[in-house]
């Protein structure tokens, strides 16, 4: 497992989605995606997709992290 996923296993499925938004990212999933992440409960399929998203940085979780309450 990256760092970048263990880093964005540790935050709740808001958190997930709160930094998602704060970076500008958005997920459109095309037919193939929404196959294979069918069975995925929907934190586990937030950091994969995070997790080989380029507009996210090491840096920008780890900043993430040190701001949360």
């Amino acid at each position: 497992m990256s760092l970048k996923k263990e880093m964005l296993s540790t935050l709740t499925e808001d958190q997930l989605k709160n930094l998602a938004e704060s970076k500008g990212i958005a997920f459109a999933l095309n037919t193939t995606q929404k196959q294979y992440y069918a069975d995925w409960n929907d934190k586990d399929r937030l950091v994969d997709l995070m997790a080989t998203n380029g507009k996210l940085t090491i840096r920008d979780i780890e900043q993430f992290i040190h701001t949360r309450p």
